[in-house]
Formats: C-alpha cells, sequence, structure tokens
C-alpha cells in the first residue's frame, strides 16, 4: 500500500515538474471568446494564461489581445480561430489563423461536455474507490439474511 502511495505522489510530482510554461496572455476580451487548452472549447477568461498549441476562438463580433510574455501584444480579429505559437509574433514566431463562420464557432460548444466528464470521473471513481476498499478490506463472506425464513 505504501508503494501504491509513493508511486502515485510521484508521479503527480513529475507532471507537475514537465508541466509546460505559459507564453502569453489573453486580455482586452470583448464579446464571446473560446479557449481549448486540451479537448473542449470553454470560455475564456480575462488574463488567462496560455500555453503553445492552445486555439483561442472569437465569436463573430468579438476581439481580444494575445500578449506574450516578451510584452509583444497581437490583437485577435472576430471569426477567427488562433493557434498560441510558442514564441511571440515580434520574435519571429507566426501565428496559426483561420477563418470560421459563425455556424462553426456555435457548434463547438461552450463547455458543457467538460461539465459531463467531470461527473463521470466522479462517479466511476468513487465506484472504483468503493471497489478498491472492499478488495483492500479482503471480505468476501455472503451471510444469509437472518430474517428470511426457510
Amino acid at each position: 500500500m505504501i508503494r501504491l502511495t509513493t508511486a502515485i505522489a510521484a508521479a503527480l510530482l513529475a507532471s507537475s515538474a514537465f508541466a509546460a510554461e505559459p507564453v502569453a496572455t489573453l486580455t482586452a476580451q470583448e464579446g464571446t471568446v473560446l479557449v481549448n487548452q486540451g479537448e473542449v472549447f470553454a470560455t475564456a477568461t480575462e488574463g488567462q494564461t496560455l500555453e503553445a498549441g492552445d486555439r483561442v476562438m472569437l465569436m463573430e463580433g468579438a476581439s481580444a489581445t494575445l500578449t506574450f510574455a516578451d510584452g509583444c501584444a497581437l490583437p485577435l480579429a472576430a471569426g477567427s480561430l488562433i493557434e498560441v505559437p510558442a514564441q511571440s509574433t515580434c520574435a519571429g514566431a507566426t501565428a496559426k489563423a483561420e477563418r470560421i463562420g459563425p455556424m462553426y464557432a456555435q457548434a463547438v460548444g461552450s463547455g458543457a461536455n467538460a461539465r459531463s466528464d467531470a461527473s463521470a470521473w466522479i462517479v466511476f471513481g468513487t465506484g472504483g474507490a468503493l471497489i478498491a476498499w472492499a478488495v483492500l478490506r479482503d471480505d468476501y463472506s455472503i451471510e444469509p439474511d437472518p430474517s428470511a425464513s426457510p
């Protein structure tokens, strides 16, 4: 049991040690701005830090600025999808950008899938914990109900 706990703690520490550094911050947001930092797009927050490879989507009528760690500011246009580069555009990097239509932006969603994924993790995590607890107790006996008559 101690070995398992130690292994889990080491894995968590190792994963946080290799976490990517933020390269930019999302500022001056107007309208609906969505960010994808993994699997789904979710509503962006003012001052949200972004890592290389994160994607920012601006709905029609929206605007925002991508401010890099070196102070370089890149204004973002409405109706576009931008992939955050590893270094600032002032340092010579090119931000991949594409125009999107309003229907595409609406089809992506607003993070509802993230909430349902979290619910699934809670349900299955609780079930897994109960199974692990039963296995560790090593109690597999089945006792007949004494109130039941034969």
